[in-house]
């Protein structure tokens, strides 16, 4: 029977779903996808991408478009098999004809000569849902729930044009002081005055971590977070799309940051999803948020 549900449910037409009705929607498309990782099946798993997706994959540069996810996902499957995979919705949002997903992943590795790895990650989607025939999964981003080492994945390289950038108007200018707040805040760790930059329903999704939810839980993690111990010589975070949806603004964005602590010094680069949403006093705060390194 859980075939032909997942084909009546795959087959309704998209129309205008309340929140339970994506959740019910999205659920079974994931089990589509999830399969097609399974079965090695690259068509299938490309299916909901095209031209204008972004994909942010945890230890590698961000992918630009249906062609460099289809190279890096082909490449990838030349070395590692996925099995015992599942994702499990934990949040919706319905924004415009766009969904944000956030929810858990977990699948088993096997990479080269490694031993089976179960990769426990939290993930983040933007769904492109004005078409109704055509969904298009825009954006997407994944991280593990605690450290990993780089060595579970391998590194792969995709030739890429540069990096894009978005269009310099009133909305981008608002959102890059925001941005710029946030550089100041880890240039002089101060953790305390992150929160402020956050809604207080936000929802944060650091790297090594799983999701933080709540002003308080944000607020607790970033002062933890922001270790004196480790000084920050250099920070910049830059975006490369702005999509305004009115109330609210998504932001894929990239970031670096050079460090140094105890005669050390390095340099850490990632990427992130960002959902701003414009608050009562006409601000915009931090509704949902992800992060992860190259």
């Amino acid at each position: 029977m859980k075939p032909l549900f997942l084909l009546l449910l795959l087959s309704l037409p998209f129309g205008s779903y309340a929140q339970a009705d994506w959740h019910a929607k999205l659920a079974a498309i994931n089990q589509q996808i999830d399969n097609a990782w399974a079965t090695r099946d690259l068509n299938g798993i490309m299916a909901y991408y095209n031209s204008r997706s972004v994909v942010m994959p945890e230890y590698n540069p961000t992918l630009y478009g249906k062609a460099a996810i289809a190279t890096f996902i082909s490449t990838w499957l030349d070395s590692v098999k996925h099995s015992n995979t599942t994702h499990t919705i934990t949040d919706l949002q319905v924004l415009k004809n766009h969904v944000i997903e956030i929810g858990n992943y977990t699948t088993t590795l096997l990479y080269g000569d490694n031993a089976p790895y179960i990769y426990q990650a939290k993930y983040l989607q933007v769904w492109d849902i004005s078409s109704p025939q055509h969904l298009v999964l825009l954006a997407q981003i994944q991280g593990a729930t605690n450290y990993i080492d780089r060595k579970v994945f391998p590194a792969i390289t995709v030739l890429q044009k540069a990096i894009p950038s978005p269009e310099k108007n009133k909305i981008h200018k608002l959102i890059a002081a925001q941005n710029q707040v946030f550089e100041n805040n880890v240039k002089t760790r101060n953790g305390a005055n992150m929160a402020g930059l956050y809604a207080t329903d936000a929802i944060y999704m650091p790297y090594y971590a799983s999701a933080i939810k709540g002003l308080d839980s944000i607020n607790a993690y970033y002062v933890m977070h922001e270790d004196p111990a480790v000084g920050i010589d250099q920070v910049e975070i830059n975006m490369s799309s702005l999509k305004n949806l009115g109330d609210f603004v998504l932001v894929n964005g990239y970031y670096t940051v050079h460090w140094n602590a105890g005669g050390n010094k390095g340099i850490v680069s990632g990427k992130s999803i960002n959902v701003w949403r414009r608050e009562t006093d006409g601000n915009y705060k931090m509704f949902r948020q992800m992060v992860v390194h190259d």
